[in-house]
This record gives C-alpha cells, structure tokens and sequence, in this order.
C-alpha cells in the first residue's frame, strides 16, 4: 500500500472565551461534511463549527455535564455521541431536538467484566477519550486514553461490550520519542473508504491508521505544521475528524484551541 501523506492547507484558531470555547478536545463532522461538532471539556456545550473554525450560535447547544472528550456522529445524521471522560459513560444525544436520550456507562454494559480489570475503582484520568461509528454495520468504538490504551467496540445502542484490543508496541502503537507508558491515545474517526480507524495522540503529536481486521498499525503519521516557519507539531492533539471522500483530515488542538486543515495525499 502506498503510504498516506498529510498536508496542511489550513489553520483556524477557534477559541472563544466568551462561549466557552477553551479547550476543544472532541471533533466530529456533520452528517454532509459540511460543519464540524467539537466540545470543550470544562465547558457544558455541544459548539458547531463551520470548515472554517467559525462557531455558530444557533446551531451550538449545552448538554447537562462537563467533561465531555470525544463526538462522533450516528450513521443517520440523526444524532451525536458523546463520551465523558470521568465516568466512562456514552452519551447519546438527538440533534433535532437536542434531547439527551441515554446516558450509558461502560460499567453498566453487559460483558464489563472483559475490560473491568483496566479501569480501577479510583478513577486515574485516563479514561474515554474518543468515540467514532463504522457506517457499514453502526458498531461504535471508543478510545481509552492510557494505563493501559484500549480499544473497545460496542453494539450500535452501546448497550453491550463485543471486543476490545489493547494498544501496545505488539499492534503497531509506538513512538520513536515517547515511550509505552507515556503514549497516549486522545481522538477517534472512522474511514469508511479504507474500513479502517484513525487515532490521534496527543503525547506522540501524531495519528496512527490503524486495521482493525487484521489488528495492526498500518502506518504513524505526524502531525507536523509546515507553514512557513520552521517545522512544529500540533500540540495537544485531542480531537480528528476525517473524510475519506474529499480527502481531508480535521484535527483540534486542545492547548492551542486551533483547527487543522489536512489534505490527506495517497
């Protein structure tokens, strides 16, 4: 396979202490790829966003809780989920009428008991950080962020725990300047042209594009700021969205408060 090669053509700060808008972690595009979803994980509000970085009020709603890290949007458009970090717990939201339908802990999902040993009873801070939807049959998978990383896939109504993998250096998951301890794992997005997933890290300043038939990196991808001045990475990369068929890569940076514009080449 030829390798994937990332381009940014565009850069959007996208902070705005006013709305709340500080610290965006979660990314998501719409149903038509035509606006973006992120939240800010000490802010209780959903944000839209334009391709451009530009909230939009109207379209912009608050939801009950705070700690919100990672979006994703269900395979009808309809509705969009959201993880809390704190608890572990799936949000589903409808978008229409902007309703909390569920709120669906980890801990409550039938077969817990096959990742229950990674999530202790004293939460470490290292939980749910990222969440995305495979189009082709709705399963939802969600990221933890460390000690250890995982990879969980639940049933379309997340109301059941199907498999999980563990992110370590046997599966592709390292990095030549952070080690397995520190690599962590903070966005999600799935790639309906490649069936594959794509994971942000926010230590290794990269994504890795990852199989998850076949249970392997394909490749690990920097995300480097090449725009003119001497080369930098995105820092804190919390949030990534993708569309497979425009070729872009959406990507927030949770310290700057900046949206990333790749193109995304191969």
């Amino acid at each position: 396979m030829e390798p994937l090669r990332l381009e940014l053509i565009r850069r959007h700060c996208i902070a705005d202490p006013g709305l709340g808008l500080n610290e965006p972690s979660g990314l998501s595009l719409n149903a038509d790829g035509t606006a973006l979803y992120t939240v800010s994980d000490d802010t209780k509000a959903v944000f839209r966003l334009s391709l451009k970085g530009k909230v939009s009020i109207e379209e912009s709603f608050f939801m009950s809780v705070t700690d919100m890290e990672g979006l994703a949007l269900s395979v009808d458009g309809q509705r969009l989920l959201a993880v809390q970090e704190e608890t572990n717990t799936v949000i589903s939201v409808d978008l229409a009428s902007r309703r909390e339908l569920w709120h669906r802990p980890l801990a409550g999902m039938v077969n817990y008991a096959s990742v229950a040993m990674h999530f202790p009873p004293k939460p470490d801070n290292k939980g749910l950080e990222g969440i995305t939807v495979n189009s082709s049959n709705r399963h939802v998978y969600v990221v933890k962020e460390g000690r250890p990383g995982l990879l969980i896939e639940l049933d379309a109504d997340c109301t059941t725990i199907l498999s999980s993998r563990l992110l370590t250096s046997i599966n592709g998951f390292s990095h030549p300047q952070v080690g397995p301890r520190r690599l962590d794992f903070s966005g999600l997005s799935y790639d309906s042209r490649r069936d594959t997933l794509w994971i942000a890290s926010d230590k290794g300043q990269c994504l890795f594009h990852y199989d998850w038939e076949r249970d392997q990196v394909l490749q690990r991808i920097d995300l480097l700021l090449n725009d003119g001045g001497s080369p930098r990475r995105v820092r804190k990369a919390e949030g990534i969205a993708v569309d497979p068929e425009r070729g872009r890569v959406y990507v927030v940076s949770d310290r700057d408060a900046e949206l990333y514009v790749f193109k995304l080449h191969g």
